[in-house]
């Protein structure tokens, strides 16, 4: 039985004319208490929990008596757009397409989700499945990661339901992406009549800035972004502090180790004397590689005809890359533009991926024991 259309759509439009920015909590509320129903409605066991001081709702759904899981179903509520954006552009559907926030990413793969959960515990009961549904992707998952690795750990391998790219093709490498903040201490003086006195902080990041940028190496993937950065207090007085912030994205670790390696010189070997600097990570999501189990599930699902192409954002799969676990991305319906006012699905990507996933999960999945 195929994807049954005019259900998914209906329910689409509720979620897409739901508010569901990151912020608002009482939105995402309102996204997860549709999931919890429908996945109880589906027979599996929900759990709703909250992450971080925010309370962020986290929806778990599970095969109810599975002590171990064949496989992780993962998606998030959360949108990156701001409260008022559903009444002002929502949910619209001319032909193939539907418009409005979230339509992509992924308000339609976190549904999808659901639709392809309920569709198997009816055909395959058998098989336990792991579903879980977050609401700080946006920014990261920082809330929710632990959450995310704590169940994704008792599966057997995972599908993040991030939308699908051009030509139906799956994600299978996504660069990593580190965040520092750096920040530099010099000595305040009189930039008129005792400018020698001073140790201008400004001087010492604008050397660390020209340094940073030297650092990328494209052939490897890798780039170095100072994007924010501000100093001083008066034109006439020698800097005594500045900040900026970098971000990092590679693929190696070796590369993210050199970058590291460079941070702690500098640190060591002020460029301006009298300066002291200080790197601090304020975050970082491993990349996601095809590594050698993944490239095995890969090859066990090739029999499909999959193809895959490396992306440049991050998901939730590099919350989870670090796991030992094969991951395949990108598992959810096409579209195009996300993040933007001309942000659209192609539903027949959405059928489609029904059925490429009810059959990959049935046909390859193992029974509980």
């Amino acid at each position: 039985m195929g994807l049954n259309l005019d259900a998914y759509l209906s329910d689409l439009r509720y979620l897409i004319n739901t508010d569901s920015g990151t912020s608002n909590i009482e939105g995402n509320r309102k996204i997860a208490a549709f999931f919890a129903k429908g996945f109880r409605l589906a027979g599996f066991d929900v759990s709703e929990e909250t992450a971080g001081e925010a309370e962020r709702p986290v929806v778990i759904a599970k095969t109810p008596g599975a002590a171990a899981f064949d496989s992780y179903l993962g998606g998030h509520m959360d949108t990156v757009f701001p409260d008022g954006t559903a009444a002002a552009r929502p949910f619209t559907r001319e032909g193939d397409i539907v418009t409005g926030p979230g339509a992509v990413d992924m308000k339609a793969g976190a549904l999808l989700i659901l639709y392809i959960a309920a569709e198997l515990r009816k055909t395959a009961p058998e098989i336990p499945l792991c579903i879980v549904l977050n609401s700080d992707e946006e920014i990261g998952s920082p809330d929710s990661a632990a959450i995310l690795r704590r169940e994704a750990a008792n599966c057997r391998r995972i599908f993040i339901f991030e939308g699908g790219r051009k030509n139906d093709r799956l994600v299978n490498q996504r660069k990593g992406i580190a965040k520092y903040r750096i920040d530099i201490e010099g000595v305040a003086s009189h930039a008129g009549t005792a400018p020698w006195k001073g140790s201008s902080a400004v001087t010492e990041l604008a050397h660390w800035i020209t340094r940073l940028d030297k650092l990328k190496n494209y052939d490897r993937g890798t780039t170095v972004n100072v994007g924010l950065m501000e100093g001083g207090t008066a034109l006439n007085v020698v800097a005594p502090a500045a900040w900026a912030m970098t971000e990092v994205r590679y693929t190696e670790k070796t590369e993210l180790a050199r970058i590291e390696r460079a941070f702690k010189r500098m640190t060591a070997k002020p460029f301006v004397a009298g300066t002291q600097a200080k790197v601090t990570r304020i975050s970082h999501y491993p990349p996601l590689i095809p590594a050698e189990k993944t490239q095995a599930l890969m090859k066990e699902l090739s029999p499909y005809g999959l193809e895959y192409v490396k992306a440049g954002g991050i998901s939730d799969a590099n919350r989870l890359a670090d796991l030992d676990i094969p991951i395949i991305d990108g598992c959810g319906p096409g579209g195009g533009f996300p993040h933007s006012e001309k942000e659209f699905l192609s539903i027949a990507t959405a059928e489609r991926r029904f059925d490429l996933f009810t059959r990959i999960i049935r046909e390859t999945g193992i029974p509980s024991k």
